[in-house]
């Protein structure tokens, strides 16, 4: 109980910081409009048309991809950029995921994870942005895979499919396959209890010890062999 209480906290809080931190970004924004006035749609994205991203980085890129365009640039302006940014996505969920699985096995308690998030690919470092809630889910789903088993190892492969095929459907990709094909780990052996282990010892005690068994397979071997003979 103590542990699911630390980790509301944690999570509320990192949720708390992280508007504020978009807050202050939008109140920004709406200054700038107020005392320079709006800017022409599309202006900035012909200005920064030579840099990878229209220039854009973490909040500012997602909005433009996902349909949501910041001040200065126009939603058609996203369109050859998002299948370029479909290896920063797959990055991206990769690393949330792995990071979910490493803290596990480290021992650590969950964490929210950190948004944006550098991601460094071969061609290009960039500050990726993912909403708190799906970032949470790849997350955590890292974490809990590393123990689960059975249904609710299901569950969680489930949730990581359903949650990555959100995000790429709303910058207007598709997902090569399942992610979880790409990410899920093996399922962990289960080792065999000793009420299972017990009974096939005495199995093979039984098989030994049972001096009736051994007489009348004796006996039917031997006549086996007369059948043969004749």
């Amino acid at each position: 109980m103590e542990k699911l209480l630390l980790l509301a906290v944690v999570v509320g809080t990192a949720a708390i910081v992280i508007l504020m931190i978009y807050l202050i970004s939008r109140v920004e924004k709406i200054e700038t409009i107020a005392l320079h006035g709006p800017q022409p749609k599309g202006s900035l994205a012909v200005l920064n048309a030579d840099k990878p991203f229209l220039g854009l980085q973490g909040v500012d890129l997602w909005d433009l991809l996902s349909g949501n365009p910041p001040p200065g640039y126009a939603t058609d302006d996203a369109m050859p950029w998002q299948p370029k940014y479909e290896h920063i996505l797959y990055k991206h969920i990769e690393t949330l995921f792995n990071r979910g699985i490493e803290d596990k096995k480290s021992g650590k308690t969950p964490e929210q994870p950190e948004s944006p998030m550098e991601i460094k690919t071969l061609r290009e470092n960039l500050m990726a942005f993912l909403p708190s809630t799906y970032s949470s889910v790849l997350y955590e789903s890292g974490f809990e895979i590393v123990a689960a088993t059975g249904d609710d190892r299901l569950a969680i492969i489930d949730a990581l499919d359903r949650t990555c095929e959100t995000l790429f459907s709303k910058i207007n990709l598709e997902t090569q396959g399942l992610m979880s094909t790409r990410l899920v780990p093996p399922a962990p052996v289960t080792a065999a209890t000793d009420e299972e282990v017990a009974g096939l010892e005495n199995l093979g005690e039984d098989d030994e010890e049972d001096p009736e068994l051994a007489e009348q397979t004796a006996l039917l071997e031997a006549n086996l062999g007369r059948d043969g003979l004749g």
